[in-house]
């Protein structure tokens, strides 16, 4: 008798422990070329996934180090803007009060009276320097007696400059203004 014909030899290699066995109608290279290919999906969908939390991580960081970064700008621009602010608003008021001034819209009447009352003279002699364009806008206009009014073009229009035997009072807008923007600075600090 002669020997039976011997199936040939097939070498199975696992690429793992086997946790479980199911019957599978396929030839063996069928599957095994089935299984790299579900195993490559696999892979491929671990791939995907490992990148997706990757990104998320390096986003979240990038996002977080961003809003970080835009709170530290925003404490640090919140002083400098005010600041900026005031020296706009005041560059803006000093703008508009020249116009005012060139437009004869100043009310140099009521600054000479003010000044006038704050120099502390009471109806004591004294003399009232003011722009040339300015005592023209006063001309008829009664003052107290003793109070003398005189055009010095030294005088800034809108200014007024009372001399008195105590001294001299000086209102002068530009100062003012200055004065005011270097007081809004101080409350800031």
């Amino acid at each position: 008798m002669s020997p039976e014909p011997q199936a040939p030899s097939l070498e199975l290699v696992l690429p793992r422990r086997p946790s479980a066995v199911r019957v599978v109608e396929l030839d063996a290279a069928r599957f095994a070329a089935e299984r790299r290919q579900q195993d490559l999906d696999e892979a491929f969908r671990r791939g995907v996934a490992e990148g997706e939390r990757r990104a998320l991580t390096g986003a979240a960081g990038a996002l977080d180090l961003a809003a970080q970064r835009l709170d530290e700008a925003r404490e640090k621009a919140g002083p400098e803007l005010v600041s900026a602010a005031i020296d706009l608003a005041t560059e803006i008021a000093r703008a508009v009060v020249r116009c005012e001034i060139a437009a004869g819209r100043h009310g140099i009447e009521k600054i000479v009276r003010e000044t006038l009352a704050a120099s502390g003279v009471g109806r004591g002699a004294c003399v009232v320097h003011i722009h040339p364009r300015d005592l023209e806008r006063l001309r008829g206009v009664p003052f107290r007696s003793g109070t003398v009014l005189e055009a010095d073009p030294e005088v800034v229009e809108g200014d007024v400059h009372v001399t008195t035997p105590h001294g001299v009072l000086v209102r002068d807008v530009g100062p003012t203004l200055d004065a005011v923007r270097e007081r809004l600075h101080g409350e800031l600090t």
